[in-house]
């Protein structure tokens, strides 16, 4: 876990995503609000010796995502989504992951610009969860407008899926954040 370079705290950051891994916490992507500078950082600040740490991206030339969404299982770190700063804010529908042991990043699954009812679209503000081997993308913001789908990518395979949610749907107008607790997926809107 010590493999990235001690920095400072970050400065105040919009649209950035944060989980916890043990005793750190990660924080990924993000901009600057004054300014509108924009952050395609990975950090982690230790909650017991009080240190940040800036790790390498997997790619440096790549544009920076904000309103991404990410989640941990053991030291494995997942991001999906998010917007770019280009002056198109597009989005992406990529899963990453970085292992913390070796501070190395992979491509889950590549961007899609083919996708169907199946496979997530490219979209920011969506709520992600690992629950049983695989990981659940849930609502999202896809051209302005509020998604209510889930989908499940599983681990073993490297597939996507649609899952069908029973019931009502949870009325989403935001980015919403949760996790999951005793087999029960905990959320707020």
């Amino acid at each position: 876990m010590n493999l990235g370079k001690p920095v400072h705290e970050p400065i105040f950051l919009n649209g950035l995503c944060m989980t916890s891994v043990k005793r750190f916490l990660i924080i990924y992507g993000g901009y600057i609000n004054m300014n509108f500078h924009f952050r395609n950082d990975l950090l982690s600040y230790d909650t017991v010796s009080g240190i940040w740490r800036r790790y390498k991206t997997l790619d440096p030339t790549a544009d920076c995502c904000f309103f991404s969404s990410i989640c941990s299982t053991g030291n494995l770190v997942y991001i999906f989504g998010g917007t770019d700063q280009s002056c198109s804010y597009s989005c992406t529908n990529s899963l990453l992951s970085f292992d913390l042991t070796n501070a190395s990043w992979k491509t889950v699954s590549p961007y899609m610009s083919d996708y169907d009812e199946n496979k997530p679209p490219p979209m920011g503000n969506s709520c992600i969860f690992y629950h049983d081997g695989s990981l659940y993308v849930l609502g999202g913001i896809l051209d302005n407008e509020f998604v209510d789908t889930m989908y499940k990518f599983c681990l073993d395979t490297s597939t996507w899926s649609l899952v069908s949610i029973n019931g009502l749907k949870p009325l989403l107008k935001g980015q919403i954040f949760g996790t999951v607790y005793e087999n029960k997926y905990i959320f707020d809107n």
